[in-house]
């Protein structure tokens, strides 16, 4: 098996040398995880107005734009990722800022309180590294795939910001249902209890 790093590196130089094909196969290569990426940041309040390809494609079209001017060098072996990741977040992140300005905010639409937003904005105020967000949303991914389907929706509902009450409201369940559902989902995690476990 040839080395991620040097098939990069040939992809890339076979880009700037006229290759589509080359192009092709670096997009194939990270979208699907760029996607992921781009769908957890987006959340669900805001999935109805930004589509997470269009943040990827354009992540693409600039990435594909700087390599051909060679404003990019990699040296480390996930360098490419790691940049592929960081334009995929500010892309992302400019989409989610031009909703949710003033008139066009979901959360003012689904009625959000003030300390709610607060508590939001604090959460998000110092972000971690592009690849930390991959590695936690990778981990995150692998928690949920442990659990039963309905501790699936509300965990992830939960993720993207939704509220004890909203998420019960949305399921047709009750808020002490949930509430368990995040104490066994703390349990499972911190290994005190087993998945499916009650």
């Amino acid at each position: 098996m040839s080395d991620p790093l040097l098939d990069d590196l040939e992809l890339i130089a076979a880009y700037k040398a006229g290759s589509e094909s080359a192009a092709r196969k670096l997009f194939d290569r990270y979208c699907e995880k760029l996607m992921r990426l781009a769908r957890r940041r987006i959340g669900q309040r805001m999935a109805s107005r930004i589509d997470p390809e269009d943040a990827v494609q354009s992540a693409f079209r600039t990435f594909f734009a700087r390599v051909k001017s060679d404003q990019f060098t990699f040296e480390g072996e996930s360098d490419l990722f790691k940049l592929l990741v960081r334009l995929t977040v500010n892309k992302t992140l400019r989409q989610i800022a031009h909703h949710r300005a003033a008139k066009r905010d979901p959360g003012r639409e689904t009625g959000q309180g003030p300390d709610e937003e607060g508590l939001l904005d604090h959460l998000t105020a110092d972000e971690p590294p592009p690849e930390v967000q991959v590695a936690l949303l990778e981990e995150f991914e692998r928690f949920l795939e442990q659990l039963p389907d309905f501790d699936r929706k509300v965990l992830g509902m939960k993720f993207e910001g939704y509220t004890t009450s909203e998420i019960a409201a949305k399921l047709g369940s009750y808020d002490r249902k949930i509430r368990r559902v995040f104490e066994r989902a703390a349990a499972v995690a911190e290994g005190r209890a087993a998945v499916g476990d009650e």
